[in-house]
């Protein structure tokens, strides 16, 4: 097969990714929809922010013994069930809707359900990878899971949800979300089942524990999640609140000018997703990712200096296509090099210092603008996020360069296809 579809030929590669992309579409048009939905029922600004909230919450609470428990079952079985609660929980939001009696604690209570599912279904997936796909293709698989989550979830689902509540209102739209979920489901349940790792025979939050301390215990891996996650706090979280104040407030554009901007920061997520299919990983990869988020936040301090929305549009298809690649690298060094019985663990670590972060840096940055104004809140915001490439001088941390680059069988060496041992 052509190169760009050889990970599509592993079936449970395909059977995976074709479900989570349904999903991901599915929760494009969720996200538009619970937030019409939440003014409609309540028009105070405020109780939208309950609403996120109640779904990030239980996440960020759960994830550290959702990694351990990712790390004991079968991994197929957890993302299974991630994405049947998920289905549930929102096939019930369809029907209070149809009912006409959806409450505001309902919605708190359906969003607090999807979130806890969340916390289980993020470190899974990435701990799936291993057990399903070969090592070569590794970061293929995350390309296509890249592109799924930049088109489908950025792009395509939430204009499909605009049209269909425009048309039909939420109801059919939070069904549509819901039968993504149970259609991923099926997905997932035509993969062929491997066993669970194997126990640790220490309790539940002994394993979180051990987890945590593993992480702190490899400086690639956790000096970069602690510099990445300051990174998305200072510059690429803030952006979901200062690019449509810097269109509508300072550059005195409308919608369809940040219609614009969003449109081409998808594409430059999906250009990043063919370029690491058609070339592959670099030699010195952790230099490459880490060059590339800075030049990223580069592009975003370039941001606030923007004379016109399609320097800002083209800024934003730099930033976020740089931060699509040096993700895709970053997943596909976890995945070779962290051992397949501690990647749900290190996954729920990773994600939870990200997911803790990025909500104060929205706020910070919502109140730096108000004192600062958008311009300087951005200059600064990327400039900090730039100069968190220097942990690559920290001792350690550029390691997988020289593990990925030994001969395969030697001792460091990530070059051994781990997909026995995940099995």
């Amino acid at each position: 097969m052509p190169k760009a579809f050889r990970v599509l030929a592993e079936r449970d590669f395909a059977l995976l990714w074709g479900g989570q992309t349904a999903s991901i579409i599915g929760d494009g048009v969720f996200t538009v929809a619970l937030a019409l939905e939440t003014l409609r029922v309540s028009d105070h600004a405020s109780t939208l922010s309950y609403v996120i909230a109640a779904r990030v919450a239980p996440t960020v609470l759960l994830l550290l013994v959702a990694g351990a428990v990712v790390d004991r079952l079968p991994r197929r079985f957890t993302v299974l069930t991630a994405d049947v609660v998920r289905g549930l929980a929102i096939a019930a939001l369809a029907a209070l809707v149809v009912a006409h009696a959806l409450t505001i604690t309902d919605l708190i209570a359906i969003s607090a359900a999807v979130g806890a599912a969340d916390a289980f279904f993020f470190p899974a997936y990435q701990a799936i990878i291993p057990e399903i796909v070969p090592s070569a293709l590794y970061l293929e698989g995350n390309a296509f899971n890249s592109a799924s989550q930049v088109l489908g979830g950025a792009l395509i689902g939430p204009a499909i949800g605009g049209m269909l509540i425009a048309a039909f209102g939420a109801a059919p739209a939070f069904a549509v979300d819901a039968a993504s979920f149970f259609a991923s489901a099926l997905c997932v349940a035509a993969m062929r089942a491997r066993p669970a790792p194997k126990p640790s025979g220490k309790s539940m939050l002994a394993d979180a524990r051990a987890g945590l301390r593993w992480t702190r215990s490899q400086p690639w891996l956790w000096w970069t999640i602690l510099a990445a996650s300051v990174g998305n706090f200072a510059a690429f979280a803030p952006t979901q609140v200062l690019l449509p104040l810097l269109i509508r407030n300072t550059l005195h554009q409308g919608p369809t000018q940040y219609g614009l901007v969003f449109a081409a920061a998808g594409l430059g997520g999906a250009t990043a997703s063919v370029v690491a299919i058609r070339f592959g990983s670099p030699r010195r990869r952790v230099t490459v990712m880490w060059a590339g988020w800075a030049t990223g936040a580069v592009a975003i301090t370039g941001m606030g200096l923007a004379p016109d929305v399609l320097v800002v549009a083209a800024l934003g298809a730099v930033a976020f296509g740089l931060l699509q690649y040096g993700g895709m690298l970053w997943n596909t060094m976890m995945q070779q090099l962290v051992p397949p019985e501690m990647l749900g663990r290190a996954s729920s670590v990773d994600w939870l210092l990200s997911m803790c972060l990025s909500p104060v840096g929205i706020l910070v940055a919502g109140i730096a603008a108000a004192s600062i104004g958008v311009r300087a809140t951005l200059i600064a915001g990327g400039l900090i996020s730039a100069a968190m490439a220097w942990v690559v001088f920290l001792p350690g941390v550029r390691d997988p360069e020289r593990q990925l680059a030994a001969p395969a069988g030697a001792p460091g060496s990530g070059a051994d296809d781990p997909q026995a041992a995940g099995s």
